[in-house]
């Protein structure tokens, strides 16, 4: 009897640790305009906000108004098991597939502010996908 509750007792461990996901969530901000490579700061004009894992891959809408002319990105630590990611990673896309278009990274803090860029995203989406360490997911960790 003890045998079993011991086991059942490292089953019921080890569901809940694979049961913990690394969460992020990333703002898609876009400018009227800001200084190209610095830091974005103050109000953008629009904001869309996800949420990014490493195992799905979310995505925003480009707004493509005529007053947009900059876009910058922003991502939050939400969980404690996302203090394992290095940053995020940003397609052009709605799959997360191809070459990326940048990487956000967190450098230590639970928040990273993304610099502004200029108006290069095509029409479509950008898409998210977070990239951590130690077997969760991303470049080190697997898919």
């Amino acid at each position: 009897m003890f045998f079993s509750k011991t086991v059942a007792s490292v089953a019921a461990l080890a569901i809940g640790a694979q049961a913990a996901m690394p969460i992020a969530s990333v703002e898609f901000q876009s400018w009227e305009t800001c200084d190209v490579g610095a830091p974005a700061i103050g109000e953008p004009k629009f904001t869309d906000a996800v949420t990014a894992t490493p195992v799905t891959c979310d995505k925003a809408t480009v707004n493509r108004q005529w007053d947009i002319d900059n876009y910058s990105f922003k991502a939050h630590l939400d969980t404690k098991d996302a203090l394992l990611c290095s940053g995020v990673t940003i397609w052009n896309n709605d799959d997360c597939s191809g070459r990326p278009v940048t990487f956000l990274p967190f450098e230590g803090g639970p928040v990273a502010q993304g610099q502004c860029l200029p108006d290069i995203l095509d029409p479509g989406y950008v898409s998210f996908k977070l990239e951590c360490f130690g077997g969760i997911g991303g470049p080190e960790g697997g898919p």
